[in-house]
């Protein structure tokens, strides 16, 4: 019998019928009426797929992202580590509606992924948060029911949040108040910073703030001065600038803290703020076109060292009062966050010039 709370989600006939065939997994009388259908099919919407006997009670989940394929090729996958969390939590919603175990993996091809890291995990995702389940992600390899995340999945269930732009959440520059409350849900019941980085963290917030009012603003820079298809219309610094000093002067803030992956951002609000700009001295950061993700360093555990750094930007961000920021994952984040911490910013900044349509000229000579 379906929970009366499954049932409310489900509002056509398809999805109610999957629904039924994923709740009787474990009827052998309905095993052995599909099993002719899996063995036949190469694809299906949800295939489950038998690849060992744990757990034979359960069923799966796996947000794989990042994983290596048998192409064997040598590229990262230039996923910022918010841009995989968004589509991980984005992800949740499907075991969260059909009551599936999630279990998230992060694979050695994402830029995070650091060597330097296998004695602890080999999962990239674990580097910085708890498991969100009991089972490992090493042991679905040997899982009895499994289902794969797939773009699919997320149409399925998020169309019933988000209506028509379901399809276009994988990885979108967009985001409505109603996501950012829906990530903020997810976020506060499945992702939790591991012992290590949950200390950092707090650590290093405590030295940086303090009971002052604080405007939070985030800048982002480096490849998105490209004008790459799909990504936000450049925002100069001195345009971020000009907003901040307005927000700054009208809301009484004594401090701002700068979160930015670009140098000359830092340098230019360095010279405007002086002794009133609060900001992490140690994060790496570039003045070149390339991403700071993927931008090499010799510094021992970079890659880790990165994905540390975001993560201490946006929990800095989302304790600050206010947000001035343009469309960016991190930017993101901070609200998302800011909402699952049960605060809620006195105003938030957002600087929208849309989103590019087509790759500049320089951008496609970058992209080749």
């Amino acid at each position: 019998m379906l929970g009366k709370k499954i049932k409310s989600m489900i509002k056509n006939d398809r999805l109610y019928a999957i629904v039924r065939c994923i709740k009787s997994i474990n009827d052998p009388n309905y095993r052995k009426l599909v099993k002719g259908y899996y063995e036949v099919c190469d694809y299906s919407s949800i295939l489950i797929e038998h690849k060992g006997e744990k757990y034979p009670d359960k069923i799966i989940y796996h947000i794989g992202f990042c994983i290596p394929d048998n192409k064997k090729t040598a590229a990262r996958d230039a996923s910022g580590l918010y841009g995989l969390l968004r589509k991980t939590l984005l992800g949740m919603s499907f075991p969260d509606a059909l009551g599936m175990v999630p279990v998230v993996e992060w694979g050695s091809k994402s830029v995070y992924y650091d060597s330097g890291m296998d004695p602890v995990t080999l999962n990239v995702f674990e580097y910085y948060f708890e498991p969100v389940a009991k089972i490992r992600s090493s042991e679905v390899k040997d899982s009895k029911n499994v289902i794969d995340v797939t773009a699919y999945h997320y149409s399925m269930v998020n169309s019933f949040f988000f209506m028509e732009r379901a399809s276009d959440l994988y990885a979108s520059y967009r985001i409505e108040e109603q996501e950012i409350e829906r990530l903020a849900d997810l976020y506060k019941k499945y992702i939790h910073l591991n012992d290590k980085t949950k200390k950092y963290i707090e650590d290093q917030i405590n030295e940086i703030l303090d009971d002052e009012s604080i405007l939070a603003v985030h800048v982002r820079g480096t490849d998105f001065n490209l004008g790459l298809k799909n990504h936000p219309i450049v925002i100069t610094p001195e345009e971020y600038l000009e907003t901040v000093k307005q927000v700054y002067a009208d809301g009484n803030y004594k401090k701002i803290f700068l979160a930015t992956d670009d140098i000359n951002a830092l340098d230019l609000f360095k010279r405007e703020f002086k002794d009133k700009l609060l900001y992490y001295k140690d994060t790496f950061r570039a003045e070149s076109h390339v991403g700071a993700q993927v931008t090499l360093n010799s510094r021992p555990l970079h890659h880790y060292k990165l994905g540390l750094e975001v993560l201490r930007d946006v929990f800095t961000l989302a304790k600050c009062d206010s947000l001035v920021c343009g469309l960016s994952q991190v930017s993101f984040a901070a609200r998302y966050v800011n909402l699952a911490m049960d605060r809620n910013f006195n105003a938030v900044v957002v600087i929208d010039h849309g989103v590019n349509k087509e790759s500049s000229p320089e951008a496609v000579k970058y992209e080749k």
